[in-house]
C-alpha cells in the first residue's frame, strides 16, 4: 500500500499541499481546485481551463467561424437535393415501422 504524504488539517479543516506536489501539478496562488468526494476519499483536480456557457447566437457564430470555408465551392442545388432524398428515405422507413 502506498501511503504517500500525510498532512493534518488545522482547526478550520484546512490542509497544506506540499510544495513538491504543487510544483509537479503546476498549482499556484491563482489556480482553482476542484474538490470531489468519492466514498471515503477526496480528490483534488487543478482547473486549467473553464468552458463558459454561451447563448445560442454566440455558439452558432463560433461554429460558423470555425468552419468558415468548409463548404466553399459546394454545389448547393445538389446538396439540397441529396439532403431531401435522405430525409424522404428516413420518413419512408418510419412509415414502414408504423
Amino acid at each position: 500500500m502506498n501511503i504517500g504524504t500525510i498532512v493534518t488539517p488545522n482547526a478550520k479543516g484546512q490542509i497544506v499541499i506540499p510544495r513538491k506536489i504543487r510544483d509537479e501539478l503546476g498549482i499556484t496562488l491563482q489556480t482553482q481546485l476542484q474538490l470531489i468526494q468519492t466514498g471515503q476519499s477526496l480528490v483534488l483536480h487543478p482547473i486549467v481551463s473553464v468552458v463558459r456557457k454561451m447563448d445560442s447566437d454566440e455558439a452558432f457564430k463560433e461554429i460558423l467561424d470555425r468552419t468558415r470555408g468548409a463548404w466553399a465551392g459546394d454545389d448547393w442545388k445538389k446538396t439540397r437535393a441529396r439532403r431531401r432524398k435522405i430525409e424522404l428515405s428516413a420518413s419512408g422507413r418510419r412509415k414502414q415501422i408504423w
